[in-house]
């Protein structure tokens, strides 16, 4: 049985929220999914729930995630948007690492 260590490195917290996914097609067509995010961390998320039949994996893909206000104190911001390309494409989900270029709206402390 191989031994696996946890590589990641920032920690994933499981947040059951919405997201939207745009895709362009090859034909130039665009194509919005919603799915729920599984669990997210600063650099990516699993989406469950989703009808990944277009997507594969190294795809990127416009995503936007607002995390409800009762979240934030968990994480670190309110919202992303920008791109994520697919890392994997599972039977219950894909996972997506969110691109350098990705905006994070980061919550105030009051």
């Amino acid at each position: 049985m191989e031994n696996f260590t946890e590589k990641r490195k920032f920690k994933r917290l499981a947040l059951p929220i919405p997201v939207e996914l745009r895709q362009t097609l090859e034909s130039g067509k665009k194509e919005v999914n919603n799915g729920i995010c599984s669990n997210i961390s600063y650099s990516g998320t699993y989406i469950r729930n989703i009808n990944a039949g277009k997507i594969m994996p190294g795809d990127n893909l416009n995503i936007s995630i607002s995390i409800p206000r009762i979240f934030t104190q968990e994480f670190p911001f309110s919202s992303l948007i920008g791109k994520a390309r697919v890392v994997r494409v599972e039977r219950d989900g894909i996972a997506l690492e969110f691109n350098e270029d990705i905006h994070r709206l980061y919550v105030a402390n009051a």
